[in-house]
Parts: C-alpha cells; structure tokens; sequence
C-alpha cells in the first residue's frame, strides 16, 4: 500500500509538470523559426482549413492550387487556410521552394515530425501515421468538424461550409 500511495504522490508532483509542457510537443515553427501554436490560428470567428504538406508529395503539389483558390475567396469574409509543412526545419528551403513554386497565398509553419502527430492526437483520439496531404477543417468557434487525408478541392470545401452552416442553424 505504501508503494502505491508514493507513486500516485510521485505523479501529483509530477502532473503539473507533465501538463504544462505537453503543448510543447505541438509547437511549430514559422519560416523564420519563430515558434506558434495551431491554437493561435483556431477559433478566431473563421473557418480554417489546416494542409499538412510536404514539398515532395505529388498529390500536395496538385492540391495545393485548390487551397490558395479558396483562401483566395474566402480570406477577407469567412474562412482561411494554414499550411504545416512536415518537411521540418531542416526542410526548410525545401518549403521555401515549395511555396515560392505555388505562389502559396496563405501562411505556413514548420513541423519537426513530432508537433502535428501530438496535435492530431489530442484533437482526434487517434494515432497520425504521416499521410500528406491531411486536412483538418475547424468551425468559426474552434470545433474540428472534419479531417482527411487526400486532397481536398475548393468546391469541396465550400460545399461542406455551406452544409455545415446549414446544420447549425
């Protein structure tokens, strides 16, 4: 009996150690290595659309026209888009190409292989194996509505708004 109430002693003084530095497993970095939270870009009366990317992944490359159009459309009234690209901080010049390549219109932060993998994690109850590209879309209150993995079109996305919308009133 001691032994258990020493280790459930051991994990209260611990706990808060633990919890407060969880969210630095989800930080991520912006092109000039400053560092942000997708938290910052959630909830803020928008919709957001988050692309996980990587420059070599061809259906990203694809994709990503469908993106800027709509962030494009959207961006001053009703919704925007943020790209992570999971080519890491040592990635870095790779995404710069990647976004220079596109005429990308909407930011994007660095992953270092760990923060969206805890990002998904905690914001779906499930494991993220690395799939690009992966889309998560959250309401204008911050609520995650929908994720996917595969491209996603603009039409796509103004259907599933609409319809969403639609559903809240």
């Amino acid at each position: 009996m001691k032994k258990i109430l020493k280790g459930l002693a051991v994990l209260l003084v611990l706990f808060p150690v633990l919890a407060m530095a969880a969210p630095e497993r989800e930080m991520l970095l912006d092109l000039e290595g400053r560092p942000h939270f997708l938290d910052e870009y959630v909830g803020h009366g928008k919709w957001l659309v988050v692309m996980v990317w990587a420059s070599d992944c061809a259906v990203c490359n694809q994709e990503v026209h469908e993106l800027i159009a709509f962030h494009q459309a959207h961006r001053e009234t009703d919704a925007t888009v943020l790209g992570i690209s999971v080519d890491g901080p040592g990635g870095r010049e790779n995404a710069l190409a990647f976004i220079k390549r596109h005429g990308v219109n909407f930011p994007n932060l660095l992953d270092d292989g760990k923060a969206f993998k805890a990002i998904y994690l905690r914001s779906t109850g499930r494991p993220w194996f690395g799939g690009t590209p992966m889309n998560l879309v959250y309401s204008p209150s911050g609520e995650l509505l929908a994720r996917r993995i595969g491209p996603l079109g603009k039409a796509e996305l103004e259907a599933f708004i609409r319809q969403a919308g639609e559903r809240k009133q």
